[in-house]
């Protein structure tokens, strides 16, 4: 039966944790097993292929665990929803896999805890009930705590704390939900639960499952990081080892996107649309204009992937078919160029062994390669063509056409220009500078030079980037052939005169605020900006003040 391999694609990566372990065994097979770890996810890859066929044809296949039944089993379902989610995870975590291979600082441990975080997300993308998604979470977070503190820099074991302390905040309330459901409904499986709302006239005729709704849309929002739930996300990301900012950006915050966006359809949470919208621009605007004042590089890329988020969130918020697989394009093509530019600017900042980006310059001579595919990053999330973020934003612009929020996204999109404008000189050409000795401030964990699996990773991330910028339409096609099983209403434009022209304007602008920025005056109000930093305190008002606008919603 095709059902039977759903499981292994739960099953491989956790697996292929257990044959990591055997490297701390036998020492000097170490770099074997962890080879035969990143190659368990052949597994999921070949059944998601193989299922390809019959969920693009509009069925969704169940799994019961053990055969036990829901409900009073576990059910694994693969849906149009939860096989692009799969699809993300099995497509960007080998290749962020295979690049911590080529590095030395990563042994049989890191394996271990990077193939039970990918187990943890297969979970949720795969669970047909809400609690073993809240289980899926918990795995997710319990790896990800160990992950960004993988170093032991005190930044990073600070970060760590941070992510432990407010993610398990949200998880509370997450769990909040799952409670005030069963308690009324007395079911968990999220199809019953579907059921069972529709036959009450709707989420919103019945206020303690609105209240439940909110609190698990907090609960998400937390781990998907949109304003206000947000601020464990800039210290997470840039202070853990690059590979991991790279799978937390790039698959981490898009699955559990994903499995927002599932509960709120399938529960009926459209009402809810106008608010995500508004959330989401702005989101994008505030965390641009975050990412513009630091001079921290991997900061930077930090609250770029807030501002990226936004725009996904936003257009999922417009509330058409249309839009929503705008949000489903932009989330796969941001996943691409954000893994790309977390690993080419991690490398650079790993081997210049500073973080302040002005301290860092012309490395495109050491590593012309890594330059490369740096500025095809740059590019992509600037959304200039032909690369996969010009065609997801123009896919967002016909998405959100005639909405006022979409001036927050525009205006984002020309500071989204000034800032990698302002990074791209650690790798635009310039004199060859000897690498500098390690300062004795410097918390940083000093990388090698790049070898050939490196190398590699990064080009195919790049012709990732540009393949689905030319093939922007065909793959906008198919991720609404996925979620509704039928050809998108209507294509976007993409290469015409006008398209281009239509970013000039952005692109001016964009080097105007660059300047504007670079001046004394700029670099003063950026250092305004930087020591705004909420403390724990306010951040825990910003939860409740998010619950209250989810519940207010509804009345």
């Amino acid at each position: 039966m095709t059902e039977n391999l759903i499981i292994w694609i739960l099953v491989s990566p956790l697996f292929g944790g257990a044959l990591a372990l055997f490297g701390k065994i036998f020492k000097r097979a170490e770099g074997f097993f962890c080879l035969l770890s990143v190659l368990s996810f052949a597994g999921p890859i070949f059944s998601l292929l193989h299922l390809l066929e019959p969920v693009a044809g509009g069925a969704a296949l169940f799994y019961p665990l053990g055969g036990w039944a829901e409900p009073y089993g576990i059910s694994l379902v693969l849906d149009g929803f939860a096989w692009i989610s799969a699809a993300l995870i099995s497509l960007i975590t080998p290749l962020i896999a295979l690049f911590a291979l080529g590095n030395r600082k990563y042994g049989a441990r890191f394996f271990f805890f990077l193939m039970l975080l990918s187990g943890g997300m297969y979970g949720v993308a795969l669970t047909g009930d809400l609690f073993t998604m809240f289980v899926g979470f918990e795995i997710i977070a319990i790896s990800a705590y160990v992950l960004i503190a993988w170093e032991g820099t005190p930044t990073g074991l600070v970060a760590s704390f941070k992510y432990l302390m407010l993610s398990t905040t949200g998880i509370l309330f997450f769990l909040f939900g799952i409670f005030l459901i069963y308690r009324d409904l007395g079911v968990l499986s999220i199809d019953r639960i579907s059921t069972l709302l529709q036959s009450a006239g709707g989420v919103r005729n019945t206020p303690t499952m609105h209240l439940a709704l909110a609190s698990l849309c907090v609960g998400i929002g937390v781990r998907t990081a949109f304003i206000p739930f947000h601020t464990w996300l800039p210290e997470a990301h840039a202070y853990a080892p690059h590979p991991v900012s790279a799978l937390l950006s790039g698959v981490l915050i898009k699955v559990s996107f994903f499995a927002m966006v599932r509960i709120l359809l399938e529960f009926g949470g459209s009402y809810m649309w106008e608010l995500l919208l508004w959330i989401g621009a702005v989101t994008a605007i505030s965390a641009v204009v975050s990412a513009l004042a630091q001079s921290d590089a991997k900061r930077l890329l930090a609250y770029h992937s807030i501002s990226q988020m936004g725009y996904i969130l936003a257009v999922f918020g417009a509330g058409s078919s249309f839009a929503l697989s705008a949000s489903f394009f932009h989330a796969l093509n941001h996943a691409l160029f954000k893994s790309l530019l977390f690993l080419t600017v991690g490398t650079a900042v790993g081997l210049r062994g500073v973080r302040n980006l002005y301290k860092i310059s012309a490395l495109g001579r050491r590593i012309p390669l890594f330059g490369l595919a740096f500025f095809v990053g740059a590019l992509s999330i600037s959304g200039i063509p032909p690369f996969n973020g010009f065609a997801s934003k123009a896919y967002i612009s016909s998405g959100m056409s005639g909405s006022p929020a979409y001036v927050l996204l525009w205006i984002t999109s020309f500071l989204t220009i000034a800032s990698f404008v302002k990074l791209s000189r650690i790798y635009f050409p310039g004199p060859k500078e000897p690498f500098p000795a390690v300062q004795p401030d410097t918390v940083l964990v000093r990388d090698y030079l790049p070898g050939k699996l490196e190398h590699l990773v990064v080009i195919v991330l790049a012709l990732l980037c540009l393949g689905s910028g030319v093939f922007g339409v065909q793959v906008a096609g198919f991720l609404n052939v996925m979620l509704y099983h039928e050809e998108l209403s209507y294509t976007v434009s993409l290469f015409g005169w006008k398209k281009m022209l239509s970013l000039l304007p952005a692109v001016i602008l964009g080097f105007a605020a660059f300047r504007l920025v670079t001046t004394s005056w700029g670099k003063g109000l950026s250092a305004r900006l930087k020591a705004l930093a909420p403390d724990l305190h306010t951040v825990l008002i910003f939860f409740f003040i998010g619950l209250l606008a989810f519940a207010a919603v509804a009345y």
